[in-house]
């Protein structure tokens, strides 16, 4: 130990650069842990506080629907299912139908969501985006459509819109609302195509009277997509309890899309950390194969004295290991340390039409990064034993050096 201390104080220079070599890919991939999680946890939040929730209960696939969900005849006895299971704190009764809306000549395609009201904002920042008029109240006929459609129907707060329900389940179903709001929507598709209506008058579309198409759930404690395992724990106990004919989706299943992307990234950031480590490690072996060289009579000299070959090859692997050992630990506080400076002011701000879309969804528009110590200690480890690793080759080169031509060796 003391002559491998020794050793490294005396070739300062190398050391620092052999150092660097471990300390700067811990310390990148760190941060790179802490900025994907922070857009993977951002991805997670816009799926499922959008639209889906963390789950939702739906009556078990019909072939034939097209795009439209089945419809729950009965969404009370669900409702019971929900009543003994843990861990739930947020649940709401929805039926979505798809319609056509009309005024005058005018008509497009929309699907109406029929909403608790007073319920729907966990999931749903339509409430918070009318710019114009109000947003629905339970008992009030009326519905709020998107800027976008009302320019493409021509009316304004007040008009009636003819609402014409096309569920192959309930057939056909017509109603007159009133436009009681028009909301901006982030996204233009979005303005288009949805229009919110009261639960009760959705279910009158549908001819209906206790029809839905989904209640939506979120779980406690779910923060991001590292503990989204909370979710698989309340779907599978409430697929436990369900009556008959009735299935529960969990998020993944709701938004497979962005479940499925989310899926190809863990690896993805895996590659790049192993091309971190590929670089570190071919820095690490050309600087302590260079040592070894220089120090061939030296090593020579030691091993004439009576060191063992396995002991000179262990004072090799000893040197590597405390640089490797201490770059990785300042690596990854380096790593953990910028991250808690970024948090204490606040995260990373979005900019541009990404910051409005967030403000508009009811979104932290805010960046938060997040490593976790399994991460950080992941990085650190295997870069540290990375580092050894490469360091193996002078090691061994070290050891097999015969004394006589070792003491030839001209420096």
């Amino acid at each position: 130990m003391k002559a491998a201390i020794r050793h490294l104080m005396r070739s300062r220079g190398r050391t620092i650069l052999t150092l660097l070599a471990v300390l700067i890919p811990v310390y990148s991939i760190v941060f790179m842990f802490g900025f994907s999680s922070a857009n993977l946890s951002d991805m997670f939040e816009t799926a499922t506080r959008v639209d889906t929730g963390h789950f939702q209960i739906r009556h078990e696939t019909v072939r034939g629907l097209g795009s439209a969900i089945p419809l729950m005849r009965d969404p009370e006895a669900a409702l019971a299912a929900l009543g003994g299971v843990e861990g739930i704190e947020w649940k709401t009764v929805r039926l979505d139908l798809p319609a056509l809306a009309s005024v005058g000549d005018r008509s497009r395609t929309v699907y109406v969501q029929g909403v608790i009201p007073e319920e729907i904002g966990a999931i749903s920042a339509i409430g918070d985006l009318v710019v114009e008029g109000t947003y629905l109240a339970s008992g009030q006929d009326g519905v709020v459509i998107g800027a976008e459609l009302a320019d493409l129907l021509n009316v304004a707060v007040g008009d009636e819109l003819v609402l014409l329900g096309a569920h192959p389940e309930a057939g056909l179903g017509v109603l007159k609302a009133p436009v009681l709001g028009i909301y901006d929507a982030p996204i233009a598709e979005l303005g288009r195509t949805v229009v919110h209506t009261t639960l009760e008058m959705a279910r009158r579309l549908a001819r209906a009277p206790n029809a839905a198409t989904a209640i939506v759930g979120r779980v406690a404690g779910v923060t991001g997509p590292w503990n989204a395992n909370r979710i698989d724990t309340v779907v599978a106990a409430v697929a436990g309890r369900l009556p008959e004919g009735l299935e529960v989706l969990g998020w993944q299943e709701l938004a497979p899309q962005v479940a499925g992307f989310m899926r190809l990234m863990e690896p993805m950031l895996w590659v790049f950390a192993g091309v971190f480590f590929a670089l570190g490690a071919l820095v690490v072996l050309n600087t302590l194969y260079l040592s070894v060289m220089e120090r061939t009579r030296e090593l020579g000299l030691v091993i004439s004295l009576g060191a063992t070959r396995w002991r000179v090859m262990r004072m090799v692997l000893l040197e590597a290991a405390l640089i490797a050992v201490a770059g990785a630990v300042y690596g990854a506080l380096g790593g953990v340390a910028v991250i808690g400076i970024i948090e204490a002011f606040g995260g990373i701000p979005l900019w541009g039409s990404v910051l409005d879309f967030m403000k508009a969804v009811g979104m932290d528009p805010v960046l938060h990064l997040r490593a976790s110590a399994s991460q950080v200690l992941l990085a650190a480890a295997a870069m540290a034993g990375i580092a050894v690793l490469a360091a193996w080759l002078p090691a061994y080169r070290a050891a097999k050096l015969e004394p006589v031509e070792a003491m030839r060796h001209v420096e």
